[in-house]
């Protein structure tokens, strides 16, 4: 028997692991000037060349070691996701070891913050979650934190002073994600029929004015445009007896829309999402993509092994605008990301990823049973529908959105191991399982069928 005391130790650094993963979360800013931005935990530490959300991911680690220590627990999680993220590290690391070798200097670049943190956050949160019941737990600290988010953008919009609100509220990619689904997720939410989350229904319904506000002022014109895409694909993954009250939902979301953005800048948003479509010379960062995109596909042909080193800047074929704040270390499509500064090896390793995580969503959804796995594997399906299109205009591995991809990704695992009592699908006959409703094995595996 474990000693009382120790259970205790165990109790408390348990709950202060949900704490500092719900601030992994949201935490992390651009914008400056909120209450809600806890620069102070920051401030108490060494100077150190990490930001806001990677120091506190840092300081999550470090309880995770705790708890483990005093638990006398060093096993290690597995996850079906592992082949794919290690691979797409391991390219990262040698892109930026090539970077390094060109330009004789040991140099933290920028990737450095961004797409290698989708390996190390997420072996961090993996670990951390383990229980299949804790996937309920994610769910519900999501969705909290997007509250938060939200009203992050409310205070900055109306008392911060920083003069780069000029482009929205909000200009983590992570952000818009994050209240794209907050909103995404009450739409499916509504449909929910079940008893476990109908607090949290309650809950959220209360607050989508705030999410609604808070991204039309963020200015997230992707996120905006994602939460459109979501919603009508909606249509066709509720199932029947459930698009009627779809219908309803895609009205009140259009509607609510408009309203926000006629009472809070119609002429400063009108000119940002319409002028990106039909006059993007005139809008900035809509000019910055058209001159940026045939630049990286050129990099790309000139450069089809191993791409671009990370930390080198990609060659401007094409000359940028000198009045466009642009950068020559960026790209703003993640599926151009990996081939321009990964090649041939990071690219495979991330549409295996994709594939991998679309494989278990839609097993999941084949073997579902309960209405708590309806709302959980929805919002898993629409969280990679909004990162698929977002990824298409975005930098989806950046900006502490490969923290919260790793989030996502675990949910997703406990997920699986909650309906089929396995972490891996890859013996898994995909078809058939789809087909049948369960979960059915490839023949030549019948001794993992009798397991």
């Amino acid at each position: 028997m474990m000693e009382p005391a120790k259970r205790r130790a165990i109790f408390s650094m348990r709950y202060l692991l949900y704490f500092f993963s719900w601030l992994c979360m949201w935490q992390g800013w651009h914008v400056g000037g909120s209450i809600f931005q806890m620069n102070f935990i920051g401030a108490l530490l060494p100077p150190l060349p990490f930001y806001l959300h990677e120091v506190i991911l840092i300081l999550t680690f470090a309880l995770l070691v705790m708890e483990r220590i005093v638990s006398g627990d060093m096993t290690f999680a597995r996850s079906y996701f592992s082949g794919p993220i290690l691979l797409m590290g391991f390219a990262l690391v040698l892109s930026w070891t090539q970077g390094m070798f060109i330009r004789q200097e040991f140099t933290v670049v920028y990737e450095a913050h961004e797409s290698i943190l989708i390996v190390i956050s997420f072996y961090i949160i993996v670990n951390i979650f383990r229980s299949a019941e804790e996937r309920k737990l994610l769910f519900v600290l999501f969705f909290f934190a997007a509250i938060m988010k939200a009203a992050d953008s409310i205070w900055i919009k109306f008392f911060s002073d920083d003069p780069q609100k000029g482009w929205g509220t909000l200009l983590f990619w992570r952000d818009g994600f994050l209240l794209c689904m907050g909103i995404a997720g009450t739409m499916l939410m509504a449909h929910y029929k079940g008893k476990t989350f109908r607090w949290l229904r309650r809950t959220m319904f209360a607050f989508i004015p705030i999410l609604m506000y808070g991204l039309i002022i963020s200015y997230r014109r992707t996120s905006i445009l994602a939460l459109l895409v979501s919603a009508v694909v909606m249509f066709v993954t509720v199932g029947k007896g459930r698009r009627m009250r779809q219908l309803w939902l895609f009205l009140s979301l259009i509607v609510f829309t408009i309203i926000f953005i006629l009472i809070t800048d119609p002429v400063g948003i009108f000119a940002r999402l319409v002028g990106a479509l039909f006059q993007p010379q005139e809008e900035g960062s809509s000019y910055i993509r058209l001159m940026e995109f045939p630049n990286i596909v050129q990099n790309i042909i000139h450069n089809p092994i191993f791409g671009v080193p990370i930390g080198t800047q990609w060659f401007q074929y094409y000359k940028m605008p000198i009045f466009a704040n642009y950068t020559t270390l960026g790209c703003h499509n993640t599926y151009l990301y990996w081939p321009l500064r990964t090649g041939i090896m990071g690219t495979f390793a991330f549409v295996w990823l994709l594939a991998r995580i679309w494989k278990a969503i839609i097993v999941n959804i084949a073997i579902q049973k309960t209405e708590e796995d309806f709302l959980l594997n929805q919002f898993l399906f629409h969280c990679m529908i909004v990162y698929n299109f977002s990824s298409f205009l975005g930098l989806m591995y950046a900006d502490a959105m490969s923290i919260m991809t790793s989030f996502v990704l675990v949910i997703l695992q406990l997920q699986m191991l909650h309906t089929s009592g396995i972490i891996n699908y890859k013996n898994v006959d995909f078809w058939r399982t789809w087909r049948r409703k369960e979960l059915v094995f490839r023949k030549s595996d019948k001794l993992i069928q009798t397991v």
